[in-house]
């Protein structure tokens, strides 16, 4: 089986490992446009669901290394009506631990 991905960002590096995972017979093959893979300086959020994905593809150990735990969540509600005021944004609503 050959397979095509294009991108090598997250999305195609991770969908990559897990096909490898899966099907180790498989040759494939990642196509990036950047001529250099290299670190950008921003940070990447990991919901629950994508860290369970990429500890299970054999990563707990080096995001555990490279991870920042947020230490405060900020929840926003935005409210669009079809009043004159438009928009309305409540919040922040700061949650700690």
């Amino acid at each position: 089986m050959e397979v095509l991905i294009v991108g090598g960002g997250i999305g195609g590096l991770t969908a990559a490992l897990a096909l490898h995972a899966h099907v180790p017979r498989a040759r494939i093959r990642v196509l990036e446009a950047a001529p250099k893979i290299k670190p950008l300086g921003v940070g990447i959020n990991l919901l629950p669901y994508a860290g369970r994905e990429l500890s299970q593809l054999g990563l707990r150990d080096e995001l555990a290394r490279v991870a920042v735990e947020p230490t405060e969540r900020l929840f926003f509600t935005i409210t669009v009506s079809s009043s004159s005021s438009g928009m309305k944004l409540f919040g922040p609503t700061s949650v700690r631990g």
